[in-house]
């Protein structure tokens, strides 16, 4: 029987088969680092995130044994403990904001229906994964706003007069009663992982998910399958952290140039791997990073070893 421990393990987990996964085109990975991030930063960022994990495993199983609400749960101040303590063991800036934003909703909503039904399903898991992001408050919206500060990202696009860095915003939030959910619809048009919370991880369930376990099962290859899916999701959508720092434009080239590799078989064929490398210094020579897709990668690898039971 699952434990909220193991869905920790999990989080984990998936974060670092993410991050492992390589040539991911424009991504660190494995065998490429940025100038001023590192492999190795992104590695302790995946063993940092452990226990605010734990915590929201714990939150959720409170949730199901009725010892919690939903709305109690937390998810904003463990997200920004997540973030807080990814800053703490590695010395490079955002190596995994969004990545935290898609699994400490997840880890929670596990642990809710764990409590339940002593298993995880994905119909009940999703469902209540709904649930808990809509049940959010404005103290976990001022969270998310945190979490977003420690990690000084490019940001989740500019919200009027509730604009991220501005110091009156997190106040404003609790003034107006707004929650990390509202919040997060808001900036659904142009962040693909703040429309994963009002969609209810579309993508991830739908899409990336699929995806990932059908790539692994043909395979029976971590590496080649977390690299094609990557290639999907991207060829899928194009995506909204190059289009916010590069503009969309050329967020869509890149969809495009992956949807041609894809078209010569990807990581599932020789001249497919070459082109795969080819993109990926590419987009290296054009700082093209779409770090978006990576977090979809991480959240599709979580419901992989959740719901499928696979290991590496």
């Amino acid at each position: 029987m699952l434990t909220p421990e193991d869905l920790a393990r999990m989080a984990q987990l998936s974060s670092a088969l993410e991050v492992c996964g390589h040539p991911k085109p424009g991504n660190v990975h494995r065998t490429s680092d940025f100038p001023d991030a590192t492999f190795e930063h992104f590695v302790a960022s995946t063993i940092a995130i452990g226990p605010s994990m734990l915590l929201a495993a714990r939150r959720g199983f409170s949730v199901g044994k009725g010892e919690l609400r939903k709305g109690e749960a937390g998810l904003g101040a463990i997200m920004e403990e997540a973030m807080r303590e990814t800053r703490r063991w590695q010395r490079d800036g955002n190596t995994n904001l969004g990545t935290i934003l898609l699994l400490v909703p997840l880890t929670a909503a596990a642990g809710w229906v764990l409590a339940e039904e002593g298993a995880v399903g994905k119909e009940p898991l999703r469902r209540r994964l709904s649930e808990l992001l809509r049940a959010t408050t404005p103290e976990d919206a001022v969270g998310l706003y945190r979490a977003v500060l420690l990690a000084e990202p490019a940001g989740l696009g500019r919200l009027e007069d509730l604009d991220v860095n501005d110091p009156r915003s997190q106040e404003e939030l609790r003034k107006r009663g707004l929650s990390a959910y509202e919040v997060m619809r808001i900036c659904s048009g142009w962040d693909d992982v703040a429309r994963e919370w009002v969609t209810d991880y579309s993508v991830t369930f739908e899409f990336g998910y699929p995806t990932l376990t059908q790539l692994y099962r043909r395979t029976n290859h971590v590496n080649t399958a977390t690299v094609q899916t990557f290639l999907e999701l991207l060829a899928f959508r194009p995506d909204t952290f190059v289009a916010r720092t590069k503009g969309r434009e050329k967020a869509e080239e890149a969809s495009r140039k992956a949807r041609k590799v894809l078209e010569e078989g990807g990581m599932l064929t020789e001249r497919g791997r070459r082109m795969v490398g080819e993109l990926d210094e590419e987009f290296k020579r054009e700082d093209v990073n779409p770090g978006t897709t990576a977090d979809l990668v991480a959240s599709s690898w979580m419901l992989a070893l959740l719901l499928e039971g696979i290991r590496p």
